[in-house]
């Protein structure tokens, strides 16, 4: 399989692309198709060049929120208290289904993502 990201330049250029169509709120279907596109050849580099941890989905939603931005006070809407949330982002209390869909939603991410431990990298 050819990996069309060949390079660390070509890489971060792709990262930021991404980055910016992540966060971007009312995607037309043009850029909501080049996201896809982006995100599967930033995966396919990624397998091949870097071994990244596991990350439990409390540690994947707390880098979203780090790296995003966004207020903790916005995801009240999404998990119904600020307890839940500062449960949730503790790693003591678990995201439920319901919550991973809205989550997955908001981030156009797999609602997987943050109901599972995930591991990516080539071992």
């Amino acid at each position: 399989m050819a990996i069309l990201i060949s390079t660390e330049d070509e890489y971060g250029q792709f990262l930021a692309v991404a980055e910016r169509l992540t966060f971007k709120q009312n995607q037309t279907p043009e850029e909501s198709a080049l996201y896809d596109l982006v995100t599967m050849l930033i995966e396919a580099y990624e397998l091949q060049h870097y071994e990244i941890d596991r990350a439990s989905p409390s540690e994947v939603l707390q880098h979203i929120i780090e790296s995003s931005g966004i207020d903790r006070a916005e995801l009240v809407n999404i998990f119904g208290s600020s307890e839940s949330v500062s449960q949730v982002l503790a790693g003591a209390r678990s995201i439920e289904p319901s919550w991973a869909q809205a989550l997955g939603n908001r981030f156009k991410l797999s609602p997987k993502i943050f109901l599972q431990s995930c591991k990516y990298g080539n071992s």
